[in-house]
Formats: structure tokens, sequence, C-alpha cells
């Protein structure tokens, strides 16, 4: 039966992955991503333009141009490929460890929800307000009816998870940012903290993410694919850091 739930789940998660990528689209044109970036690429021009103008006036050699970074926006492979696949992965997944019920419902909606926060932080290295703050109040709601899971525990993973990312924050001076913060909340929303500190889901799952993101960058780093100055995004990390706990149980 696990197999035959896996295999009727990963067409069904490849249509969510799919609806997921088709949602950061639209987000993309609500937030006017390439509508700012084009503008702030056009003042940037400005600047240099001016800059070089002064240099020369003053006989001096115009400041070297620093290449603007190039954002795609619009449908692209992680949309069309990489969300769908993830879909379809985390749903066969969850469907052959988890009988047919609200708990699973639930677990395959956070999997969706993640896939787009994945995606969308991967290609913009943003995490929308218009995505965490309506998954914190559904992940409120749905604490009444999750297997495993409270209000009070959920809230409880909010206020913990949110203090030690806004403290990471402050630390860093905004190397982990306000987005992570409040993915950091909705992680603990759904994963969830009990207050007698019997259960650390949603710790747990911000231990994975940081690991994960760490040994990543650590890779990255020494195959010279990135730079300790060039940004890697966190989000990914700790949405797969959440579906981990999610999938070995509340």
């Amino acid at each position: 039966m696990s197999a035959t739930a896996a295999a009727l789940a990963v067409p069904v998660g490849a249509v969510a992955g799919l609806g997921a990528g088709w949602l950061s689209v639209v987000l993309e044109r609500i937030e006017r991503l390439e509508a700012e970036d084009r503008e702030d690429r056009e003042a940037r021009t400005r600047e240099v333009e001016a800059a070089a103008h002064m240099a020369r006036e003053a006989g001096a050699a115009p400041p070297p141009e620093q290449p603007w970074p190039e954002d795609k926006y619009g449908w692209t492979a992680i949309e069309r490929v990489l969300c769908p696949i993830l879909g379809a992965i985390g749903f066969a997944a969850f469907a052959a460890h988890q009988p047919i019920g609200s708990g699973l419902l639930i677990d395959l909606l956070w999997v969706t929800v993640f896939v787009q926060i994945f995606g969308f932080d991967l290609k913009h290295r943003l995490i929308l307000n218009r995505v965490t703050y309506p998954g914190v109040v559904a992940a409120l709601a749905l604490s009444f009816v999750t297997p495993g899971l409270t209000f009070v525990h959920a809230l409880v993973g909010c206020a913990v998870i949110g203090v030690f990312f806004l403290l990471m924050n402050v630390m860093t001076r905004g190397g982990i940012g306000l987005g992570d913060a409040k993915l950091g909340v909705l992680i603990g929303a759904t994963c969830g903290i009990t207050l007698d500190l019997d259960h650390l889901g949603a710790v747990y799952a911000v231990i994975y993410g940081i690991f994960l993101g760490g040994l990543v960058a650590l890779v990255l780093l020494l195959l010279r694919l990135r730079s300790l100055k060039d940004p890697i995004p966190y989000g990914p990390f700790l949405c797969v850091g959440a579906a981990v706990v999610l999938f070995r149980g509340l």
C-alpha cells in the first residue's frame, strides 16, 4: 500500500510543485521585482556615468564598473523543473511514510509551501511576507488538528525560533536576514516546541538547516564556485530541515 500511495503521490506532487512555481511567478509581478531591478540598474548606470564624467574632467581614469548581478524573472528551470521535482519527491516520501489522513494532508500542504519558499529564495535570495505571514496564521490554526502538535506548542515554537533568528540578525549585522527570521517563525509554528522542552522539533529543524547550509557553503568554497563575499540563501536549507522534522514525526 505504501508503494502504491507513493506512486500515486508523484504526479500529484509534481502538479503541486508546478503550482508553487506558478505562485512564485505571480508574486514576482505583484512585488514588481523586475521593475525595481530595472530601476536600480538605471540608477546605478547614471551614478557610474556621473563618476566617469567627473574623473575625466579631473584628468583621472574612470573608476572600474562593477558588473550588475543578473537576475532572471518569469518561468525558469526553477519553476518548470526543480519545483515539480521537489514536490514529487516530497509527496512520494510522505505518502509512503504515513497513512492517508488529516496529518498527511497537512504535511503535504507544508511541503508545497516549503517548495515555493525554496525555489523563490534560491532564485531571488528573498523570502516574501506574503507567504510567511499567512503561513504562520495557517500553521497556528491547523495546530488544533495537527497530530502531535498543539496551539501552545506552535506558539512557543514561533516565539523561540523567532527570537533566535532576530538575535542572529543583529549579531551578523543583517547577514541572517529578516526573511530568514520570519521563515523561522513559520517553522516554529509547523514543528513546535513543548513547554517542558521534551519536544524540540522546531529546534532540530533549524539545526538541520544550518548544518546543511554550512556544509553546502563549504563545498562551494572548496570547489571555488562561491567566495566568502557571495551570499548563500539559507531559506532552502531551513525548508529542508523543517521537512525532515515533519517526516520523522512531531
